[in-house]
């Protein structure tokens, strides 16, 4: 995704296919790799993945697991997501 930006649309896609359901520890994972990618993205990529992305957020704030939510929460203190939005 750094040599290829437009890459970001696809890899943030599979993702969201691929996001494990049962295993926290992954999904905590998959939430820092989102956060690694749309520091990357810009915003018209970004407007793209907007959608799916604030529905697997809200459900990762929701998530029973402490630390999922809590990491899903701590998305918003990076400024260039912020930006974005």
């Amino acid at each position: 995704v750094e040599k290829d930006p437009k890459l970001a649309i696809p890899v943030l896609e599979a993702l969201f296919t691929f996001w494990p359901r049962t295993h926290s520890p992954k999904e905590v994972l998959f939430l820092n790799e989102i956060e690694e990618i749309l520091e990357m993205i810009q915003q018209t990529e970004f407007e793209d993945v907007m959608t799916p992305l604030f529905q697997r957020v809200a459900r990762c704030i929701s998530c029973p697991h402490f630390q999922v939510a809590e990491r899903a929460l701590f998305l918003w203190n990076n400024e260039y997501i912020c930006q974005l939005i």
